[in-house]
């Protein structure tokens, strides 16, 4: 074997044992990588969402793709341009009531009401309405 060929096969294994793992890692190797960034008065709702919600439900600026719910970017995405907050205080209205009432609770596998306190629960309606299919 020449030294050439050896030389090729190192790097090769190299590139292959190194630097595309890290590449792989280094995208997604924080917990907030996928997180979008959001306004500090936003924040609060972003990390409760990732904690509580993030399971079930995908949402692009939290970083989360959940596995039971609805995707919230599609389900409650703005139709047509907004009139002055009028859509996100009606998505902010729609994500109250499924956090305090749960939605199809009596179902198993549901959303239970309940999951936050009452000013948990604002806190994710304001900022799921201000960033719901907006991503």
């Amino acid at each position: 074997m020449s030294k050439r060929t050896f030389y090729t096969f190192a790097v090769l294994v190299f590139v292959l044992a190194v630097v595309i793992p890290w590449l792989a890692f280094r995208g997604s190797g924080d917990a907030n990588t996928g997180a979008q960034e959001v306004p500090a008065s936003l924040k609060k709702g972003q990390a409760l969402f990732e904690t509580n919600c993030g399971t079930c439900h995908t949402l692009y600026a939290a970083g989360t793709d959940g596995n039971y719910g609805p995707n919230l970017d599609e389900l409650l995405a703005p139709n047509g341009p907004p009139e002055e907050g009028a859509g996100e205080k009606q998505i902010e209205a729609t994500v109250l009531n499924a956090e305090k009432n749960g939605v199809d609770s009596n179902i198993p596998g549901r959303m239970p009401p309940g999951i936050l306190n009452p000013e948990q629960q604002k806190e994710v309606a304001e900022f799921v309405a201000a960033v719901a299919g907006k991503g």
